[in-house]
């Protein structure tokens, strides 16, 4: 067997010729299959001489030799040229069958080779947050927001009230359209133009907004309409007070320095939260930062489907169904995003190879029996599953990934600053970058 290698950037394109017996038993293997399945008039099924298959399915002998030859032989072909394919997302060029001799192209990427920059003490800048009373009261507000009841009120419509209204809606087609429903005032439920007629009116009262723009799915204006709403109800939103039966009403405690205390403590640990994760966002925005190298676009393109998949499911959470236009515009503003990521994956792979640090079978069971109960299934089930769709891998790089980040986040040094001086820091720094340019853009003309 002959295999050349060619190399283009992280393409590899493999040339592989062989000749010989097995090329022979092969094509009278694949011929023989195809004879047991075809009908040709003049012959019974099964007895067609191997020369009318070869004649008749030349092309489809040279497909499925080449896809028999490759299944067989491709593994020890590529641990034979030292190769390893990233992705499964391999190519076949043009196949070449003659006698006994088959000549092919395959294609593939590899991974990307590079020198670890340095990733300890790196320096990380963090605004300090910490629970104020005023972040307490907004808590509380908030808290009271989520409990409050409407009462019928003889009042004018404003902000924060709940109406129940009668529309009507005639497009300049001639088409119809009404129904009654309610509506909270002030939270972009209705559209700008008729909400701002309808406040300041009362129950009875009637608006009509003319030459109302109307939309299809795609966000394209179709047509204008008149649109006529009857006020039937007002509610004016009452909220509860916050005092110990209010908070023994909702389990927050015995009584309100209790619940204050809860409150605060339920703050701080989001507080927590967020900042770990904006450290760690900070840490990959840092060591992407360090790299440039070419990245392989087949994971690229699994990575940017991926983030699709998501940013569309967070849509629908809005009640958004998207369209094609919309996906077509987020997959552009997701591609350089998708790069980075891969591009961050291959700095944090090699990261734990040079740390030794490793995932083992028990934090891959453990991670999958939380995920299963979030999804209120078996641990084997969901296993079972993720096997099956090959998203084990992910699994492990995301266990992989957050040791990495733990470890970079011990050694790291972050800086702490009120958000004063962060903004100035970075109003002084984006200052300085702007400056710089405009130095070596002069030094450029001259």
């Amino acid at each position: 067997m002959s295999v050349t290698v060619e190399e283009k950037g992280l393409v590899r394109t493999l040339t592989i010729e062989e000749k010989g017996q097995e090329i022979k038993s092969l094509i009278d293997n694949v011929v023989r299959e195809i004879a047991k399945n075809v009908n040709i008039p003049g012959f019974r099924k099964g007895h067609v001489p191997p020369a009318v298959i070869k004649a008749r399915y030349k092309q489809a002998i040279k497909e499925e030799v080449a896809r028999k030859f490759i299944s067989e032989k491709l593994q020890s072909i590529l641990e034979e040229q030292k190769l390893s394919p990233v992705s499964p997302d391999i190519t076949f060029g043009d196949v070449e069958l003659s006698g006994d001799s088959l000549k092919m192209k395959v294609a593939f990427e590899v991974a990307p080779e590079f020198e670890l920059k340095d990733y300890e003490g790196l320096e990380i800048e963090m605004i300090k947050h910490e629970v104020s009373d005023e972040d307490v009261e907004k808590a509380i507000q908030n808290l009271l927001e989520q409990h409050a009841t409407y009462k019928l009120a003889d009042k004018e419509v404003e902000d924060g009230d709940l109406i129940k209204i009668h529309y009507h809606i005639k497009a300049d087609t001639g088409e119809e359209e009404e129904d009654e429903f309610e509506v909270a005032v002030g939270q972009g439920q209705l559209r700008p133009e008729i909400e701002e007629k309808i406040k300041g009116k009362k129950a009875g009262d009637e608006v009509t907004a003319e030459n109302v723009s109307l939309y299809n799915e795609k966000g394209e204006e179709f047509g204008k309409a008149t649109v006529t709403v009857r006020i039937l109800e007002v509610k004016e939103k009452v909220l509860p007070e916050f005092n110990d039966e209010f908070v023994k009403s909702i389990n927050l405690g015995e009584n309100v320095e209790e619940a204050k205390k809860k409150i605060k403590e339920s703050l701080e640990n989001q507080i927590k939260e967020a900042k770990e994760r904006e450290l760690e966002q900070k840490i990959i925005d840092k060591l992407a930062e360090q790299y440039d190298f070419e990245v392989p676009q087949s994971l690229v393109k699994a990575e940017l489907e991926y983030l699709l998949q998501e940013y569309a499911k967070q849509l629908e959470t809005y009640g958004i169904k998207p369209n094609q236009e919309m996906m077509a515009a987020a997959a552009e503003g997701l591609k350089q995003t998708a790069e980075k990521n891969v591009r961050v994956m291959f700095v944090i792979n090699k990261i734990a190879e040079k740390e030794g640090i490793k995932v083992e079978e028990e934090e891959i069971n453990r991670e999958i029996e939380n995920m299963a109960k979030a999804y209120n299934m078996t641990a084997d089930q969901l296993k079972q599953y993720l096997e099956e769709k090959g998203l084990i891998n992910n699994i492990i790089y995301s266990i992989l990934k957050k040791k990495v980040l733990d470890l970079i986040k011990e050694r790291a040094n972050i800086v702490e600053m009120t958000k004063e001086e962060y903004e100035k820091k970075k109003a002084e720094e984006e200052k300085a970058g702007t400056e710089a340019e405009k130095e070596a853009e002069e030094k450029k003309e001259e």
